[in-house]
């Protein structure tokens, strides 16, 4: 166990003594070192940020209830003036288009799709150079292609221009699924931070050759995946919000929602192993019932040492 690993179990120990041992209590505490040590958050923003969860949980419960103010109080102990007080301002943000106060990280949650776009748009056939500059010989194509890592996907390297006609791409498939109200404009800094990740991702790489006068990049990678803590809290941030949405639909016992967990133990010198065999596994059966235009599924999971109780 690492020294930090250790004084994470030494930390969790000590609070189990003044937190109620409870999973709600335990979610929240999770919650707020998520946001705030790990992403960065101030302490004033992750209240308001919880204020108005708190507040939307009230007037979805006013509609559920008929809008009907005083039944909604009596569930959560509010008085009923304070509830038509927040059933007001949640209207009126609603008719107004406002965003109400919350934590929003800014980040791109689609960097996954890259290498399936770039797939897609720019393949690479066998016998077919992936390099298509001209003015460039057999031989210095070759000896481009040949700066790529082993098992690179087979697709075509790309041009500054190109590189940057994708993101955009991307961007504006993204944004299409999103309300006028929650889109974000395409920009420069924008374009700049989303090759950042991809680049220190290691699921792009840019080629500066001798042999060319511009910049070349290079799908590494079939997946996206943050490497350091920082580029892992975001996507750990939006892993835990869409495990909330897709429990609270399996509470409602909605069709198409499977709750999955399996308690095991494991020859630790086989653990990597089988985590290896388990991702291989679970791609090959997306890629079994993955249809172009098909019902939109998700599957996520995560899989670790089991707390004894």
């Amino acid at each position: 166990m690492s020294q930090q690993s250790e004084i994470a179990l030494q930390l969790k120990q000590e609070l189990s003594k003044v937190v109620d041992n409870s999973p709600a209590d335990w979610i929240l505490l999770h919650l707020a070192m998520g946001t705030m040590k790990m992403g960065g958050h101030r302490y004033g923003a992750f209240l308001d940020a919880a204020t108005t969860a708190a507040k939307l949980a009230i007037y979805s419960t006013f509609i559920e209830q008929g809008e009907n103010i005083r039944k909604t109080g009596f569930l959560y102990h509010v008085e009923p003036k304070r509830v038509k007080a927040i059933v007001k301002e949640i209207q009126t943000a609603i008719a107004d288009g406002q965003s109400l106060k919350s934590l929003n990280s800014k980040e791109p949650y689609y960097l996954i799709a890259v290498p399936f776009l770039w797939q897609e748009k720019f393949p690479c056939h066998d016998q077919e150079p992936r390099v298509r500059l001209p003015g460039l010989t057999p031989g210095e194509r070759k000896t481009i292609e040949d700066s790529l890592p082993s098992g690179s996907p087979k697709a075509r390297i790309l041009d500054q221009v190109e590189f940057n006609e994708l993101i955009e791409m991307l961007h504006d498939l993204s944004q299409a699924e999103l309300p006028e109200s929650q889109r974000m404009p395409f920009s420069d800094a924008l374009m700049l931070h989303i090759k950042f990740r991809l680049l220190h991702a290691g699921t792009v790489i840019q080629i500066d050759s001798p042999l060319v006068d511009i910049p070349l990049f290079a799908l590494a990678s079939e997946s996206y995946a943050p490497k350091d803590e920082r580029e892992r809290v975001f996507a750990m941030i939006d892993d835990v919000a869409r495990y909330f949405s897709i429990l609270q639909s399996w509470v409602r016992n909605e069709e198409g929602v499977l709750r999955g967990i399996e308690v095991f133990d494991v020859d630790l010198e086989r653990r990597q192993e089988a985590l290896q065999e388990l991702d291989t596994l679970l791609r090959a059966w997306a890629d079994k019932y993955h249809q172009d235009g098909g019902f939109p599924m998700v599957l996520q999971f995560a899989a670790g040492t089991r707390e004894y109780e």
